[in-house]
């Protein structure tokens, strides 16, 4: 049944001209065009668009922000509505009863802030694709924006895919370079070590990593202060505390000669109260009545632009490093204004504007000196604009939490193209099982491991497999990461997701249910991310014959045979946290 739409705009405000048109880019996907005109130079009132589906065999809300609560109904969560360059992307999409996309609703400005909702009409029996224009200030004498309607019968994960693609056809939204370090695992230091960190030992975790295969440490948040008690107070001056790492360049240039890489994290927005830095730029500030010890630096003074990047520049050259952490980026733009309404020194209006051409200009900057740096960003700041500043998106903070990691590194990747996407950082307790710490890595087999133990106080069946999940993952990794990628059943957290390159399939399930299958390949791997031992497979496929190889979570081979795969439904046992491998 084709999906019907309408659409309903807001009347002239305040002697601005208000006109839209419709055209059909392709069968069931149509761009609605607005544009909106005015005499003179002005901030534009809130405005309200909103296009109008009915209701039709809808059953899931997808957004790129809500995680685990992605109920139909959330009319009380307002702040996972609001979308901008630095938080989160400006696409809804209603999914059918599998994965079917009923409608997938976009905006095309990435920049500027706007609310985005999907109301529940009760009285009609429809859904509002609802779009508030203009939430902070613009200002121009002209405006223009499209709003794209998916309504094609195609999985839900097509849409976002091509809804992403849509974005990069405007410059702004170009993808950064992503170096073949950016889909390398990393070992992290953050929940490991927390900011305790000391040479000697960060070394040691270096040495380590290469049983692991992992190619670059990320050094996070502590190497800056002797302060080891949370929070941003002595951000803002950056330079190694002596304490910690005496000698910065020496440590990089060991790490290197292991054959790692080294990235650093820098909290880009933040100045704290203890830094020498702070009273230079305590009036430079967007929050300057808050009741913490830091402050968010307003990126609408060049001299704070200048700064920022000009740190950066001298940390890559100083130091050699090969990348950087560039974190708590939307605070430019979320945190509320609390400073000086009027400052000649600044030559921006708009913060999303100032914070943009930061960026940009910090990323031109840095690429200048080391063409395939690495920079990671985290989730929300993840939208399409971002992907033109940097190569890496890392799942936001949940530590212990695999199922959450799972979930959000799934959204993530939902509309990431060829950008890299990371996990958070897995960490488990030492005295847990093999079996439920193998969980870690199963869930997020789909993204770029980041690994935050103490691999010296492994258990030998950790360490099996941590070193067995890691192989299978880069044995397998072109099919992980760069092959098609469908996540099914987003209602029950995506229990099952699949993976293709050429005659390879990989797929991870974590419930217990029967995977169709609709293609033939020459080699299928099936990773158990359950505690029971079923794998049930609905085969549509003809029949083969294959080897299998069957491993438990720790890679001892415990069935080795050949078998007749068949039409219809075939059953196999698979260890709790195990995987078969099916070869021809």
């Amino acid at each position: 049944m084709e999906m019907i739409y309408r659409v309903e705009i807001p009347e002239e405000k305040e002697g601005i001209s208000i006109s839209w048109e419709a055209c059909e880019r392709e069968k069931g996907i149509t761009d609605i065009l607005v544009r909106m005109k005015c005499e003179e130079s002005q901030v534009f009132p809130k405005m309200t668009f909103k296009v109008i589906v009915p209701a039709w065999e809808i059953h899931y809300l997808w957004t790129p922000k809500i995680h685990l609560i992605k109920a139909l109904n959330l009319d009380w969560f307002m702040n996972l509505k609001k979308t901008n360059g630095f938080t989160g992307a400006p696409v809804i999409s209603l999914i059918g009863n599998g994965e079917g996309n009923r409608a997938t609703f976009a905006v095309s400005d990435t920049l500027h802030a706007a609310g985005l909702f999907a109301w529940p009409l009760e009285e009609t029996g429809e859904y509002s694709f609802q779009a508030d224009l203009f939430e902070e200030e613009y200002r121009g004498t002209e405006y223009e924006v499209t709003f794209r309607l998916d309504t094609r019968e195609v999985p839900y994960y097509e849409s976002l895919r091509d809804t992403a693609l849509w974005w990069e056809e405007d410059a702004r939204n170009t993808p950064a370079f992503v170096p073949a370090a950016a889909k390398e695992p990393m070992y992290s230091t953050w929940y490991s070590f927390h900011q305790r960190v000391s040479q000697e030992e960060l070394l040691l975790q270096c040495r380590l990593s290469g049983e692991y295969g992992l190619k670059t440490i990320l050094l996070d948040d502590g190497w800056q202060t002797d302060d080891n008690n949370r929070g941003y107070a002595y951000c803002g001056d950056w330079q190694p505390a002596p304490g910690k790492i005496a000698d910065m360049r020496g440590f990089v240039d060991q790490v290197h000669e292991l054959g790692m890489k080294v990235m650093t994290w820098y909290s880009v927005p933040f100045i704290g109260e203890k830094s020498a830095n702070y009273g230079k730029y305590k009036d430079m500030v967007i929050d300057a009545v808050n009741d913490r010890e830091w402050y968010v630096l307003d990126p609408r003074y060049p001299e704070v632009r200048e700064f920022l990047i000009t740190t950066y520049e001298n940390a890559l050259r100083d130091f050699d490093l090969d990348g950087f952490k560039l974190d708590f980026v939307d605070e430019f733009v979320v945190t509320p204004f609390s400073g000086r309404e009027v400052d000649e020194r600044r030559d921006f209006r708009s913060f999303s504007e100032a914070a943009d051409f930061l960026m940009k200009e910090c990323i031109r900057r840095l690429k200048a000196i080391k063409p395939d740096i690495l920079l990671e960003f985290r989730q929300t700041y993840n939208g399409p604009l971002m992907r033109s500043y940097g190569n890496i998106f890392r799942a936001v903070d949940c530590p212990f939490d695999d199922v959450e990691n799972h979930l959000r590194v799934t959204d993530v990747r939902l509309l990431a193209g060829s950008s890299a996407v990371h996990s958070d950082m897995l960490m488990w307790h030492p005295g847990d099982s093999v079996e439920s710490a193998a969980l870690q890595m199963i869930q997020i087999l789909f993204s770029v491991p980041q690994i935050s133990v103490r691999l010296e106080t492994l258990s030998e069946s950790h360490k099996s497999m941590l070193k067995f999940y890691c192989g299978l993952w880069e044995h397998y990794k072109d099919a992980f990461l760069n092959g098609s990628f469908r996540p099914n059943h987003p209602k029950t957290g995506y229990s099952v997701i699949l993976g293709e390159w050429e005659r390879q399939m990989v797929c991870t399930y974590h419930s217990a249910e029967v995977i169709r299958l609709q293609k033939a390949y020459d080699e299928m791997v099936f990773v158990n991310g359950t505690d029971g031992e079923n794998l049930c497979i609905w085969n549509e496929c003809g029949e083969k014959e294959y080897r299998i190889y069957v491993y438990d979570c720790m890679g001892n081979k415990v069935q080795k045979c050949t078998v007749t795969f068949g039409n219809g439904l075939q059953h196999y046992s698979v260890p709790g946290s195990g995987v078969v491998i099916f070869k021809q």
